[in-house]
């Protein structure tokens, strides 16, 4: 990979805008959806940036404020990096008011969250191998989740689309693990009994399965699961249900819930007991006391710019919402997404980016209000080129034809490996931003965006679109 655009200042560029060519109008007409539905802007930049250049690009509608669905995480991303820097690591602390005696430990243990969007279970695994090495055996008194980093109150789940254990639909917690994700796996042993197994592991005690085993292969299999109510005083249950082919090697699915602070619960507990502890414990939400004393301080093995690569390479919902929330928390301030907004935008505003059309709602793009211009993020893009992160920035995007989002997409084409491409989805939007590496080495930033509701019609356009900058630039 050739290095992005060397510079000499900050890229504050005015951008006039000439209208595609016809024979790109033509491919757009050709989707069906009429050409007011679409805010593109295409800018071939020069080899070297300086201070106020004026930059010819090509747009259709590129002032019009639109709806960028996963898009507009390219904005949080950014906004990231440049307020916490690349190398910056979240921090989860595991404190006690307890005292350890004979290799029990008595007492509030709490689980201080730092908002860490890929707090895992191997991290917890480690966590447990560190206070099992501490002499502690057995843990005994209340698990304290703290989750006040963020001044946020969970969310409905299912508010958004009425699919409330759909994975991408989790709200941001300053204790969240492992997305509130649970991986539940599904196999039938020589087509006779059927196993069920999930990551993290819930006891025999927390599970239940009504799972059919019928004939055929994993195309006739349907699974699903979702917490049983449980009776007064006892405690919920894991419910596996449906049918699976006796042929199948066997299914594996994600699926969301509980709340954050029982998941959190569930999780450690099922890491301390996995390197042999025992856990008697009552689970409570509150804040972590001055005069708890630290027993681990967990530094996350990932670097920001790691994060970064996964939220845009994966478009992971949870893990941006939480790195937004991280933008306005500080100590003895906890973060709230008005405080995140104005620091975004803040930090937009030191760049010479300003955007008066932007809206932000969660900073991930699963939203209906969140609103910014093809023009803006083109700005955005520009201005990512520029500084000794810019190579970094940019392969944080996933490749077309070779990962992420559009591993699939162009791939086999002139197109692989040489365009870096953010996709956004929802009902009624289509969006792909990034950068392209032209036919003639020059860098193109790319932003198409489709707000119809026959959106997902734009597809084939937007490759083509794609083709074309790659090609004539």
């Amino acid at each position: 990979m050739i290095g992005p655009c060397a510079a000499t200042a900050q890229f504050t560029p005015i951008i006039r805008f000439a209208s595609l060519p016809a024979e790109v109008k033509k491919e757009i007409s050709a989707s069906g959806i009429p050409e007011s539905a679409w805010s593109v802007a295409i800018i071939p930049l020069p080899p070297v940036v300086v201070m106020g250049p004026v930059l010819n690009g090509l747009g259709l509608n590129p002032d019009t404020p639109v709806n960028p669905a996963s898009v507009m995480k390219l904005v949080t991303t950014r906004a990231a990096l440049g307020l916490l820097g690349p190398q910056f690591r979240h921090q989860t602390r595991i404190a006690t008011t307890g005292r350890l005696e004979s290799g029990v430990l008595r007492g509030d243990l709490f689980f201080q969250g730092g908002g860490d969007p890929k707090l895992v279970v191997e991290d917890l695994d480690e966590i447990a191998k560190r206070l099992k090495a501490m002499g502690i055996e057995r843990i005994e008194g209340n698990l304290v989740v703290d989750g006040t980093r963020f001044d946020e109150p969970e969310i409905d789940p299912g508010q958004f689309d009425g699919r409330p254990f759909s994975t991408y639909n989790v709200g941001p917690h300053a204790a969240m693990v492992n997305f509130k994700s649970v991986k539940v796996s599904v196999w039938s042993e020589a087509g006779r009994r059927v196993r069920v197994m999930t990551e993290p592991r819930f006891r025999d005690q927390e599970l239940s399965q009504k799972i059919q085993l019928i004939d055929g292969g994993c195309n006739k299999s349907r699974v699903t699961a979702h917490m049983e109510k449980a009776a007064k005083g006892a405690e919920p249950k894991l419910l596996v249900s449906g049918v699976i082919g006796k042929q199948c090697n066997g299914v594996d699915f994600y699926v969301s819930v509980m709340d954050h602070a029982r998941f959190a619960m569930t999780a450690f507990r099922a890491a301390w007991e996995a390197v042999g502890g025992v856990m008697k414990v009552k689970l409570q939400t509150g804040v972590t006391p001055d005069s708890a004393r630290t027993l681990v301080q967990w530094e996350s093995p990932r670097p920001l710019i790691e994060l970064v690569a996964d939220i845009n390479k994966l478009s992971n919902n949870p893990m941006t919402r939480q790195l937004f929330l991280t933008l306005s928390a500080g100590e003895g301030r906890p973060a709230t997404r008005q405080e995140s907004r104005l620091a975004v935008k803040a930090y937009l505003a030191s760049r010479g980016l300003v955007f008066p059309e932007l809206v932000i709602d969660n900073g991930s793009g699963l939203s209906r209000e969140e609103r910014i211009s093809a023009k803006s993020l083109a700005r955005l893009l520009a201005d990512g080129l520029i500084g000794p992160d810019a190579q970094a920035w940019v392969e944080t995007l996933p490749a077309v034809g070779i990962e992420g989002t559009v591993r699939n997409r162009m791939r086999n084409s002139v197109l692989e490996g040489r365009a870096w491409l953010k996709t956004g989805t929802l009902d009624d939007v289509r969006a792909l931003a990034g950068y392209i590496r032209s036919a003639e080495g020059r860098w193109v930033v790319f932003v198409a965006v489709v707000n119809d509701p026959q959106a997902a019609k734009a597809k084939p356009a937007m490759d083509s679109l794609v083709k074309w900058a790659y090609t004539y630039h």
